[in-house]
């Protein structure tokens, strides 16, 4: 075997002495030739250097400094551009005029971002010439933007306004982001049109625009929306056909700051049509506007559910899923679970929530699936309990399937006085296939239809609400 000179931090020579000492034990007669690293072949450096940068994420990786190594090195590395992923990044201390300068024509990355309140940038410390505007001149050459100005002076958002109203043919990634009412409404973001985008987040931003800049983008494989103010209201129609234009979405994420008031309904059935690669969907808003939205697509391969309802204290909670549901049904069809698990959460201070977990036929092994949630946001346990029912009560599969049931609910904070055993009941009966069941004992002592129980007539009241019950594991 050969030996081989790492070149790189001590603790990485430390192992490669280890190492090399190792098999030196284990062939103590096998001579050992030293192997440089000036004597590996171009493809193996190349390897080296793509294995590097791959390993580095989002960070900008240092090529910059391994082609002032040698000539050698500064070949192989501008000879795959591609390959290696050489972007010129375009930061708040970059001098991007100096870098245009120097280097080859590279794409370029533009990131002036943040996210308040974990820090704040002094704005007045950036010099906007010399970095954004003069990577902005050269925007044939962008393929990702990720500016974020909250707290930003008025000169800057004035700035950047003027700048993303411009187009960008090369553009892959936008995320933008400000809390500034000059941002908060641009009136053609992307000059309309951005035929090269994959992946578009936009936070408290809102622009008329939105709807004729997603039918340009046909390539986007991840649509994120977040903080939907009133301003930037769309309706589930308008959505609807936007997204109709984007075969390959992949993630889907709409939340609205706030609730905005529910959507017309309409009295014919909508046409729908096909999203083939959407694995993920997350919404956050009223029921009214996902199932609106929903009532107009297939999703077939839909895998991943994260589902907050906002409260309406002001109206009569009626919680109506039947097209949300039926993505959830046809995705337990195609895995075809042994049994489901459900945990269902109470917190007063916030929220409930529905997590789904599930033994799988192909896995056969139970998995833990956090990709599975449903939350209700609103603080009066009753109204929490009446919602998780609902929403359990349109899933036809939970009363054959779920196997196990686990309750939590954090009794320092709600009084067993409170509880209304009529509700819980109710929500108690939607899961007769139930074999093991978890609960607190406070919960456990309002099974039945009497007063309180003792232990033993608890478990038998358990047995009556569950008939499949198995197991019963109280705690608390």
């Amino acid at each position: 075997m050969d030996g081989l000179s790492i070149i790189g931090s001590n603790s990485q020579n430390v192992v490669a002495r280890q190492w090399e000492e190792l098999l030196i034990q284990q062939e103590p007669r096998q001579e050992f030739q030293r192997v440089t690293i000036g004597s590996l072949p171009d493809n193996v450096l190349l390897d080296i250097f793509d294995f590097h940068q791959d390993s580095i994420n989002e960070r900008p990786w240092d090529w910059e400094n391994l082609v002032h190594v040698c000539r050698r090195w500064r070949f192989i590395i501008f000879e795959s551009p591609i390959r290696l992923n050489l972007r010129l990044f375009c930061t708040k201390n970059s001098p991007m005029r100096k870098l245009l300068d120097v280097w080859p024509p590279f794409p370029l990355v533009i990131r002036l971002d943040y996210i308040y309140p974990y820090s704040v940038w002094d704005w007045e410390g950036i010099n906007l010439t010399n970095n954004l505007v003069a990577a902005l001149e050269h925007r044939d050459r962008v393929h990702e933007i990720r500016v974020h100005t909250f707290n930003a002076p008025d000169r800057v958002c004035e700035q950047i306004v003027t700048e993303m109203e411009k187009p960008f043919p090369a553009l892959r990634s936008l995320s933008f982001g400000s809390e500034d009412e000059i941002l908060s409404e641009l009136d053609t973001l992307l000059n309309g049109s951005a035929p090269c985008l994959q992946d578009l987040t936009l936070l408290g931003i809102s622009s008329p625009s939105l709807a004729r800049l997603l039918s340009s983008t046909s390539d986007l494989t991840s649509l994120n929306l977040y903080y939907i103010t009133n301003s930037g209201y769309i309706s589930p129609d308008t959505m609807a056909t936007s997204l109709s234009a984007l075969p390959k979405l992949e993630c889907l994420v709409i939340i609205f700051e706030f609730p905005i008031p529910h959507p017309e309904r309409r009295n014919r059935a909508p046409t729908r049509f096909i999203l083939p690669a959407l694995t993920k969907l997350e919404f956050e808003g009223l029921s009214e506007y996902l199932e609106a939205l929903a009532a107009r697509f297939d999703a077939p391969l839909l895998d991943e559910f994260l589902i907050t309802f906002f409260d309406q204290p002001q109206v009569v909670f009626d919680i109506m899923i039947p097209q949300t549901g039926r993505f959830f049904s046809s995705y337990l069809d195609s895995f075809k679970p042994l049994g489901l698990d459900i945990t269902l959460t109470f917190r007063s201070w916030d929220c409930a929530s529905i997590r789904v977990s599930f033994t799988s036929i192909a896995t056969t092994h139970s998995a833990f699936c956090p990709s599975h949630l449903w939350k209700i946001m609103c603080k009066d346990l009753d109204h929490q309990v009446i919602s998780v029912a609902q929403i359990c009560g349109q899933i036809p599969s939970f009363r054959s399937s779920v196997k196990s049931l686990i309750i939590k609910y954090h009794q320092r904070l709600i009084d067993p006085d409170d509880l209304n055993r009529t509700l819980w009941l109710q929500l108690f009966r939607l899961f007769p296939s139930v074999q093991f069941l978890h609960i607190p004992f406070a919960l456990l002592q309002y099974i039945g239809s009497t007063s309180e129980r003792s232990g033993e007539e608890s478990l038998t009241a358990a047995a009556e609400v569950f008939p499949s019950l198995r197991g019963i594991f109280p705690y608390g």
